[in-house]
């Protein structure tokens, strides 16, 4: 009976937002795209647009907003936010800040600020009649608005409170939409040039798929350990990936991770001229980890820091552990860069990118 309700609710959840899709598209200027004049969406990666009134910017609806947007990615050395967000008044949301990659439209029909009144031109009457109805509407997503290759997220409601309600409710929701969106950009750009010679080579001798971008070298292979290095003057960028037999699951608690990553990290990425110094964990931070599902396959992400033991040298890194039913094998798959004065948030996507397609094969 429970599941029954449940099913009407989100049919009813999904008809509603169709039909306010639809009556949005009836305002929006679909000109330039019906005649295939869009031009191509700019901007740098996890960069946004918010558009929002500015005083509410700067109120309590600002502060949500920049809790889901401005959060600190977990496991970096130093704090750098999930998105770099540009704030812009809607009076000024014109010319080329409409041709952006994202844009994030916040708006609440209750204010009569210029701000307010001029993000209602995004609605027309009927869907903010129909907002003010239903109060489980408040987001709706759209693709190639203003721009070719385009998302814009709009997040609405008919007042404040309720529009605050529902961002801290659906948080992580709303950043998945937008990373999402982020990662399969990276995924087209990253694996446009491909080490496909290495791919079929480490396909033949340890029957893993895994596709490896242009630059990353193969720097050890062993029956049961994969790693691939990407070297640059101020940047190195690595990818280990070991395997066993799956035996039970017990092997995703937290401290059997920890435990089974410091035996292949000691075992494998020791310097051959000073046994003493292999990559090893950061205990100035604690690593924060959380279970996920990535095409269907449950896994458990860590991230966290990593240093090299006995020398001054560390970073970030990332992992998954996940068990494969058709070869009965348990991986361990890690990034890990080193990027010393720089941003590391560019690089740990990058590294996530080729992580989860791995994952997902």
């Amino acid at each position: 009976m429970h599941q029954s309700i449940r099913a009407l609710k989100i049919f009813y959840y999904i008809t509603s937002l169709l039909l306010l899709s639809l009556l949005l598209e009836s305002c929006s200027p679909k000109s330039d795209k019906e005649l295939g004049l869009l031009k191509t969406a700019k901007g740098d990666a996890y960069e946004l647009i918010l558009v929002m009134d500015t005083v509410k910017w700067k109120g309590k609806l600002g502060d949500a907003v920049k809790d889901i947007f401005m959060e600190d990615i977990k496991g970096l050395p130093q704090a750098e936010p999930m998105f770099t967000v540009r704030h812009i008044n809607p009076v000024a949301f014109n010319g080329f800040l409409r041709e952006h990659k994202n844009i994030v439209i916040v708006t609440t029909f209750d204010e009569r600020t210029a701000g307010s009144q001029k993000l209602k031109e995004f609605f027309t009457p009927e869907s903010i009649k129909k907002v003010r109805e239903d109060d489980e509407l408040f987001m709706l997503r759209q693709t190639d608005e203003f721009a070719k290759g385009q998302v814009v997220l709009s997040l609405f409601s008919k007042d404040e409170a309720t529009l605050i309600k529902h961002l801290k409710e659906s948080k992580t929701r709303i950043q998945d939409i937008m990373v999402e969106t982020e990662r399969k950009r990276m995924e087209a750009s990253l694996f446009k040039a491909r080490k496909k010679e290495l791919e079929a080579a480490l396909k033949k001798s340890s029957d893993i798929e895994l596709m490896i971008p242009e630059g990353y070298k193969l720097a050890k292979e062993e029956k049961d350990f994969i790693w691939l290095r990407y070297p640059e003057y101020d940047l190195d960028k690595n990818i280990l990936i070991y395997y066993k037999d799956y035996q039970s699951q017990n092997e995703f608690n937290e401290d059997s991770i920890m435990a089974w990553r410091e035996k292949i990290m000691s075992t494998y990425t020791r310097d051959p001229e000073n046994p003493d110094v292999y990559v090893s964990i950061q205990t100035i931070a604690p690593v924060n980890q959380r279970k996920i599902s990535i095409s269907g396959k449950y896994a458990i992400e860590t991230r966290g820091l990593w240093r090299l033991k006995g020398r001054y040298r560390g970073g970030p890194f990332l992992s998954y552990v996940f068990a494969d039913e058709e070869s009965g094998r348990i991986y361990y798959a890690e990034g890990f860069a080193y990027a010393p004065g720089g941003s590391k948030r560019q690089h740990i996507r990058e590294l996530e990118v080729i992580l989860k397609k791995f994952v997902a094969q």
